[in-house]
């Protein structure tokens, strides 16, 4: 289940605040550019006064019809949107004429009659201009605001996809786990406390490591080396198995259990009761952003080996990649009569 953490709200209101100033910040401009121009014909008093009749009413048209553009105009409701916002305009632009004719000249003849059409046609443009921005900026902030609802609604259900995934794995890691403890206990083995001890860091591991929350590359290696002791620690006679690692891993995170199912998958087929030949081998490549993750093991002429591990395994492995990694991984899988190869390289950008 997703959820909002404190960061997320702080964020949003730091955004809401920063917009709010931002509007406030912008009509204090238009308000002393107005007032401005105004002080030049009249004492900065009256311009100060004339600044105020002028900039409130293009705000109050400009918020009163961001209103109605949701109200109306994004409900497809064209024709009460253009008649209410028509009647807003109208009255509004009228009330601005109005206040030009108040406000007379200090000295006569100072405006012909020529330059104050100007200020009328100027009065009646810039609230035009209003309108129209006000239209535009709702409908543009609107559609951005779907598409972020959009994708937080797509990344919520990627985070629910993956945590349903990851609950998949860890499940049936455990299982193998306790198996092999109790074909430990069973005979009273030696190794029983400490494939106890490992098993307690493999599962502090899966628990406390949350779905989004990329890990150390380190961390993950050091996981399946806990697996590969766990493995070896259940037969009497050492196991072929080699597990290489190569390249710089500084700096490289990956997400948590990314990796382990594909091991999972080696030792769960691998025919290490029947053939003395038996081997595991696993591989880590890490060249720059790339990494590079091998396996291959040994299984039975009659054992088909799936690609899957308690049914979900490789499958799985596929649907986490294509959410954490989409056009940046790639996974080949050779299946033959005697062996079976996964091979999983991905490109890394921090």
């Amino acid at each position: 289940m997703a959820t909002v953490t404190l960061d997320d709200t702080n964020r949003e209101s730091n955004h809401s605040r920063l917009k709010l100033w931002m509007h406030v910040g912008v009509w204090i401009l238009v308000f002393i550019i107005h007032t401005l121009i105004f002080s030049r014909l009249y004492s900065i008093s009256l311009g100060l006064v004339r600044g105020v009749f002028n900039v409130a009413p293009m705000a109050l048209l400009f918020y009163v019809n961001l209103g109605l553009v949701n109200s109306y105009f994004e409900n497809k409701r064209y024709g009460r949107f253009l008649v209410l916002s028509g009647l807003l305009l109208i009255l509004l632009t009228a009330f601005r004429v109005r206040v030009n004719l108040l406000f007379p000249e200090v000295t006569p003849g100072m405006l012909p009659s020529s330059d104050l059409i100007a200020w009328q046609f100027g009065a009646v443009t810039t609230n035009i201009g209003v309108w129209m921005l006000s239209v535009l900026y709702q409908v543009i902030r609107n559609r951005d605001d779907n598409e972020l609802r959009n994708l937080a609604i797509i990344s919520r259900q990627q985070e629910a996809q993956l945590q349903a995934l990851r609950a998949q794995i860890n499940p049936h890691f455990l299982f193998n786990t306790l198996n092999n403890i109790y074909s430990l206990a069973v005979i009273r083995s030696e190794k029983t406390a400490d494939m106890v001890l490992k098993l307690s860091n493999l599962l502090r591991y899966v628990t406390y490591e949350e779905v989004g929350r990329s890990v150390a590359l380190q961390r993950e290696v050091d996981h399946i080396r806990q697996y590969v002791d766990l493995f070896q620690l259940r037969s009497e006679t050492p196991l072929d198995i080699n597990f290489e690692v190569q390249g710089s891993f500084e700096g490289i995170k990956v997400e948590p259990m990314i990796l382990i199912p594909i091991v999972e998958n080696c030792f769960k087929h691998c025919n290490f009761d029947t053939n003395s030949g038996a081997y595991v081998r696993i591989q880590l490549i890490v060249k720059g952003n790339d990494i590079s993750f091998y396996t291959q093991n040994t299984k039975n002429d009659a054992d088909r080996q799936k690609d899957e591990v308690g049914g979900v395994g490789l499958e799985n492995i596929r649907r986490r990649l294509e959410l954490l990694y989409p056009g940046r991984y790639e996974l080949v899988i050779s299946n033959t009569d005697t062996t079976f190869e996964v091979k999983l390289s991905l490109s890394y950008h921090e």
